[in-house]
């Protein structure tokens, strides 16, 4: 935390900003109000991609509990909603994009310290080297995104196929776009933008956007941002991990000597007593009593059944 507050880190604006996970959030409200129903409302707000699809599932919380919106708005809309967000987050609205080093290094956090460290780092550069190498054949068979991108906008492409657009204005490039579903978005390619929101949101272009660049013979590749390139994908990897010297190699340590605290040590044996504070998103929705593969009755399991020896 003392390193996201110091303003000389670069964990500020312009460089950095502060967004929190939807997921924790409505979790926190949660353990407040107790509800299913008014936190899956707080997930569709957050989801909501234009205002006036938050703006609806905000009342209808504040109608079912006026205390619950209070809270809502006690706490800054652009840090949980992604219709105020501006662009920053990408649509990722959880902390699943840092969790996933979880599955990486699945398994390390109960060895030794010494152990934890290299399987780590072993890890680590295989999980950078297949990425790197990915990123290096994109750039060699000439693929501008990601493989990703290139498949929302294929399927994107297709989407916009279907839809009907009328020019206003060739200079500005305002159009709008009328679905199949028979709503009508307004498209600016001067300002690119449309008023669906998911082009801002997620940073390349909705399927309203794609079939007014098609009407107009534009390239609609160009309203695709930069960190979704191939070239940015292969430089986020580009680093390297450089093999490890032999121990008897190793440069003379001249430092402190480090010694654990005796309150660190394990006393007994079996498996330590977890210290995680549990909240409730590590209860399991919709969880079921145990059935016997036996006699398929509830409440216990094949290996407790009174039955086992009888069949």
């Amino acid at each position: 935390m003392a390193a996201m507050s110091d303003p000389h880190l670069g964990w500020a604006a312009p460089s950095a900003y502060h967004r929190i996970c939807m997921r924790h959030f409505a979790s926190n409200f949660m353990t407040r109000f107790k509800d299913k129903i008014l936190k899956n409302l707080v997930c569709r707000a957050a989801l909501a991609p234009t205002v006036r699809k938050f703006n609806k599932h905000m009342n209808t919380i504040g109608r079912i509990n006026s205390e619950a919106l209070h809270w809502l708005e006690s706490v800054p809309v652009h840090i949980w909603a992604l219709s105020h967000d501006g662009g920053r987050r990408y649509g990722l609205m959880t902390t699943n994009i840092s969790e996933v080093f979880n599955s990486v290094l699945k398994g390390a956090r109960s060895l030794p310290v010494t152990a934890l460290v290299q399987l780590t780092f072993f890890r680590l550069n295989g999980y950078f080297v297949a990425r790197r190498e990915l990123g290096a054949n994109r750039l060699a068979s000439a693929e501008q995104f990601t493989p990703y991108v290139d498949a929302q906008l294929q399927a994107r492409v297709v989407k916009g196929g279907s839809m009907e657009i009328v020019l206003y204005n060739h200079v500005k490039g305002l159009f709008h776009v009328k679905s199949r579903r028979g709503r009508t978005h307004r498209i600016s390619l001067h300002e690119k933008n449309c008023t669906c929101g998911k082009t801002l949101i997620y940073g390349f272009p909705c399927s309203h956007m794609i079939a007014a660049c098609q009407h107009r013979c534009v390239d609609f590749r160009l309203f695709v941002d930069g960190y979704y390139s191939t070239r940015s994908y292969h430089d986020t990897w580009a680093s390297l991990f450089h093999p490890l010297l032999n121990e008897d190699e190793w440069p003379i340590y001249d430092g402190p000597t480090i010694v654990p605290p005796d309150s660190m040590q394990r006393m007994g044996s079996g498996r330590p007593i977890s210290t995680r504070l549990h909240n409730e998103m590590d209860v399991r929705e919709g969880i079921t009593s145990t059935t016997c593969g036996l006699c398929k009755q509830l409440g216990h399991n094949r290996r407790s059944c009174n039955n086992r020896n009888q069949m």
